[in-house]
Formats: structure tokens, C-alpha cells, sequence
């Protein structure tokens, strides 16, 4: 892909942003370094954070000045399955937080190439059933939490919603997904290794995958449940889900064929697509009106879900933003 198709609005943020070679294996622990320093945001204000531990977990608790709902929100950060922290969420996060009046608790999960599989899924689920047993203790309603993520963070939260509902640990009220990393077997499709997905080509997305599927390849016949969500044949019971896409993404084929079999098994699944935008387009310029509406979608669409309400009915007054 050529930069003309870039959305005008992103088009500079994309092209200046330096590129960081993730797909060279020998600068891994470089590429770490420079991705956690980079992918940071700004807290909003009237957020307090806080450390805490959940069952040996360590967590980010963003808490809003004022509560809303008794829900809460379980976010998992993107990264690759091998770098990323939690304050790389305080911008959305933080927003969600002020936003819609509900604590947002972020895992800091273990990572590739160190722990590979299903050592990130584990942490987040020990999170969840502390939640689930002890949420009460923190005014949380264990019926009214969402399981949110962004990018491999995305993929990480479709898995453990499917796992939660397979072990019977209670249901997530919804699931939102940012442009979820959810399928392995893009990796080795090589038809895609020539073209230029901007923020994350292929030749990195197999990297990735080697290291967080260890020891199993990328494109294995057969993998563990749940190493790749986007795999799982059986989508009835899930919760209802919002998805967001980016029209220019590595993944796009993947999260839209979960989006429509999610809809095939009877899942109320809400997408919202940006047009001519790479992968978390929003981290990049995100004052820019699309990246604006884009998440604007996902606060809307989890507003709707903590009142009850259907999305698209009476949202605008469900969904009251605080002045900021």
C-alpha cells in the first residue's frame, strides 16, 4: 500500500512515526525497549491510579472521581504478545474510566518469548476469578463486567471470554475488541509478506506468533484451545461484542470473518470500521475527528451495555461524557 491510502487525517502521524524493525528476531530485546517507551499516552485528569495484586496478579487500577455503574472493565494492552505495559492504556482507558464511571483494571500480564502461551491467558484469568469471587468487596457487580483489549491485548480478551465461559466463571457482560490480533494462520500466508501494512507486516506478525506459540508454529494443524481465539469453531453463548476495524490492517480479514461468525452463531456483534486507517491508527493521532468517532463507538457501545440498553437506542442520553 501506498501512503495516498491513508485517510488526509492520519496521513502525516502514519508516515513520520519511526518504524520499528519487529521483524528482525536479533533486535528483539531492543525492539521491547523502544516499543515500551514509546506507545504511551496522557492519564486523563480526575483518573487516580493504583497497584494492586489479584491473586499474584499485578494490576492498574484506574479509578474514576465519581462512579456511574457498579460494573468494571477487565482491558488488556497490545504489544505483540511480547512487549506492552499497562500505562500504555491510560489514554483510552483513563477515558473510559472518567467517562463512563466504572474502574478499569489492566493485568500486567507475562510475555513472550519468555513465557510464551498460555502464561498471559492464565494471569488474566486468575484476575477474572478474583473478580468473580471477591469484586463485591470493590462495589463491583461480578454480572457487569467487560472484557476489553486492544490489538494482541484484543486477541487476548476474545480468549478469555471463551474461556470463562467454558470453565462456567461466570459471563462477561460484553467483550470489546480493538482490531484484535485473533488468528494465527495470517502469518503464513506469504502472498501478504510483499505488502505494506504500515504499523504491522507480516513478516512481523510471524515473529510474534513464533514466540508467543512455542512450541508450535505458526499455521500448526492443530493448536491448545484458545493459543489462537480466532480459530474456535463454536462461537454460540459468547457475550455480546463490539468490534473495531481498521480498513487498512494486517488483521482486518480476521476480526471481520469473527465479527460475521459471531453474528452466524446468534451474538449480537456491533463493528465499527475506519476507513482507509492501519492498525491502531488512533494511538498515533488520536485528537483527529476519525480517531475521535472510533472510539467514541466503544465508549458508546459499553455505555449501552452497563445500562441495559440496546446499542444505537437512546445512547446520547445513556451516554453523558463528562466535562473534561
Amino acid at each position: 500500500m501506498e501512503k495516498a491510502n491513508l485517510h488526509p487525517e492520519v496521513r502525516a502521524s502514519i508516515t513520520r512515526t519511526p518504524r520499528i524493525p519487529f521483524s528482525n528476531r536479533k533486535l528483539f530485546w531492543l525492539n521491547r525497549t523502544l516499543y515500551n517507551l514509546g506507545a504511551k499516552s496522557r492519564l486523563p485528569e480526575n483518573v487516580e491510579t493504583r497497584y494492586e495484586l489479584f491473586r499474584g496478579v499485578q494490576v492498574l487500577s484506574l479509578l474514576p472521581e465519581n462512579r456511574k455503574y457498579d460494573g468494571a472493565i477487565l482491558w488488556m494492552y497490545g504489544g505483540g504478545h511480547w512487549a506492552g505495559r499497562p500505562e500504555h492504556l491510560y489514554g483510552i482507558a483513563g477515558r473510559a474510566a472518567h467517562e463512563l464511571g466504572v474502574p478499569v483494571l489492566i493485568p500486567r500480564y507475562r510475555l513472550a518469548p519468555e513465557h510464551p502461551f498460555p502464561a498471559d491467558l492464565e494471569d488474566c484469568f486468575r484476575v477474572w476469578q478474583w473478580l468473580q469471587s471477591f469484586g463485591t468487596a470493590k462495589e463491583i457487580d461480578r454480572d457487569k463486567i467487560i472484557i476489553a483489549g486492544n490489538s494482541a491485548g484484543g486477541g487476548l480478551a476474545a480468549a478469555l471470554v471463551q474461556k470463562a465461559l467454558d470453565e462456567g466463571e461466570g459471563k462477561p457482560l460484553a467483550q470489546c475488541l480493538f482490531y484484535p490480533m485473533l488468528d494465527d494462520r495470517t502469518a503464513v500466508n506469504t502472498e501478504l509478506n510483499s505488502v505494506n501494512h504500515f504499523i504491522w507486516n507480516n513478516q512481523a506478525n510471524y515473529e510474534a506468533w513464533k514466540a508467543y506459540l512455542a512450541p508450535y508454529e505458526p499455521g500448526a494443524r492443530a493448536l491448545p484451545p484458545y493459543a489462537a481465539p480466532g480459530r474456535r469453531t463454536d462461537l454460540s453463548g459468547l457475550p455480546p461484542a463490539w468490534i473495531g476495524m481498521c480498513e487498512l490492517d494486517l488483521f482486518f480479514a480476521e476480526y471481520e470473518s469473527y465479527a460475521q461468525r459471531l453474528s452466524s452463531y446468534g451474538v449480537a456483534c456491533e463493528t465499527y470500521v475506519a476507513d482507509r486507517v492501519p492498525h491502531a491508527f488512533e494511538v498515533f493521532k488520536p485528537n483527529a475527528d476519525i480517531a475521535k468517532r472510533f472510539v467514541s463507538s466503544s465508549l458508546y457501545f459499553m455505555a449501552a451495555s452497563f445500562a441495559g440498553t440496546a446499542f444505537g437506542e437512546a445512547i446520547e442520553q445513556e451516554y453523558q461524557a463528562p466535562q473534561r
